[in-house]
């Protein structure tokens, strides 16, 4: 699979007045790559996702997507590109087949995938059929998806995109970005779920204050954030320490520990206690996600 940069973000800032949007924000997106974008409300996300897209101009820096700069290329770019706004909505009053049919006439495609993906996501004649206020928050969902991958993109930009999904519509979801990314597509997926992130994609890019703070392998973050260990010991021990490991809480033979970076001393250390029972679990991606956080803040 070939490593070439799909999008290439340098030194990107906006602003809103003197109100700061995001600021030398710089990343790239390589073929065949699913990166997460991590961020709470008003980090910066949809500013960025605006921004790639060409629906606003930056107040310095540059966005190339496909080797093309974006504010001057902004509707060939599109036209390669799926992208599923956060909270999606569509023209209340058309039936759900006449959205879809009003998306392939703006795109100006014949969408020989659709049918296809109506299929995978469970939507029948009858739904399509029903106006599109009428619609569950689920269905509607479906429909974003369906409009954003039905022309088979070569990047895809998803904001949310298994929100009002229920469990087996989003691990079919999750199936359908497998299947992009098979084919040489590009995601940057931007969500508040986590554990979704963490399921699909290799890399992630955490935003604060409309600045990057991270940028790096799933595998990486992991590593750099703290670990919880709970140990209950048999009996007292004297003066307690563990290398790497700071004691956070103590209640008789009960400890608990943050622990950061390499462990095999600290399990050198353990294997020496008189121990009971103790849980060391692996760090995920909302311990990463709060470590930076916290890291960051002054609180």
């Amino acid at each position: 699979m070939s490593t070439s940069s799909v999008i290439v973000i340098d030194k990107l800032t906006k602003y809103y007045g003197r109100t700061k949007g995001i600021e030398n924000l710089s990343l790239s997106l390589t073929q065949g790559e699913i990166l997460g974008f991590l961020g709470p409300n008003g980090a910066g996300k949809t500013t960025t996702i605006r921004l790639l897209l060409g629906l606003l101009k930056p107040t310095a820096g540059s966005v190339s997507i496909f080797g093309k700069n974006v504010t001057s290329n902004s509707i060939d770019i599109r036209r390669r590109c799926g992208y599923l706004p956060g909270n999606f909505t569509a023209y209340e009053y058309l039936s759900g087949e006449a959205f879809l049919r009003l998306s392939a006439r703006l795109r100006m495609i014949v969408p020989i995938w659709q049918t296809e993906l109506l299929e995978r996501f469970k939507l029948t004649p009858e739904n399509l059929a029903r106006r599109i206020k009428h619609l569950s928050h689920g269905t509607r969902q479906k429909l974003g998806i369906v409009q954003a991958f039905f022309h088979q993109p070569e990047l895809l930009i998803l904001d949310e995109p298994t929100l009002g999904l229920d469990p087996l519509m989003q691990d079919e979801f999750y199936a359908l970005l497998k299947d992009f990314q098979q084919r040489g597509s590009s995601v940057l997926l931007s969500s508040h779920n986590l554990a979704e992130v963490e399921k699909v994609c290799q890399r992630v890019a955490i935003i604060r204050n409309g600045e990057l703070i991270a940028l790096e392998k799933i595998a990486d973050l992991k590593n750099k954030c703290f670990r919880h260990l709970k140990v209950v010991l048999e009996r007292p021990v004297p003066a307690l320490h563990l290398p790497e490991a700071q004691l956070i809480r103590q209640q008789d033979l009960h400890y608990e520990f943050l622990v950061r970076g390499a462990t095999s001393i600290l399990l050198q250390q353990l294997a020496q206690l008189p121990i009971q029972d103790f849980t060391f679990p692996e760090p995920n991606l909302d311990d990463v996600f709060m470590t930076y956080y916290r890291e960051n803040t002054d609180d």
